[in-house]
């Protein structure tokens, strides 16, 4: 189970020219602004984890997958079931005996704004330097 945070880059022409302007290739400036941002989920989820580890795979198991297609970047991080992951998944959802902790959606709800802004950050710098 993974969570997702993105970019849209397609939707502000303004920021768009400005990135051309300046000779960047957008793309590859939003993939690297998504992975810096997906960092802060990225550290909560594994630190969650990290305090029910029994032999290590769950943490072993995640996964950071960043993509672009169609005008929208995207970072795809949380666990892999079938590499380990499965404990991670009943810790976020529960079970029958396991109340949910829902820890994997926190991570990128509770931190949107700083997703956000980490993102604006990362993007507005290449106009400072």
């Amino acid at each position: 189970m993974a969570g997702k945070v993105g970019i849209q880059f397609a939707g502000d022409s303004a920021l768009l020219k400005k990135l051309e302007a300046i000779g960047a290739n957008v793309e590859e400036v939003c993939l690297e602004a998504i992975r810096v941002s997906a960092q802060k989920p990225k550290t909560e989820m594994l630190g969650y984890i990290r305090q029910h580890k029994l032999t290590g795979r769950t943490e072993d198991s995640f996964v950071e997958e960043y993509s672009a297609a169609n005008g929208v970047v995207t970072a795809n991080i949380g666990f892999n079931a079938s590499k380990g992951g499965l404990p991670a998944i009943f810790l976020n959802v529960g079970t029958p005996t396991i109340r949910p902790s829902f820890f994997i959606d926190r991570a990128i709800e509770d931190h949107l704004d700083e997703i956000r802004r980490t993102q604006l950050e990362y993007i507005n710098r290449l106009f400072r330097g």
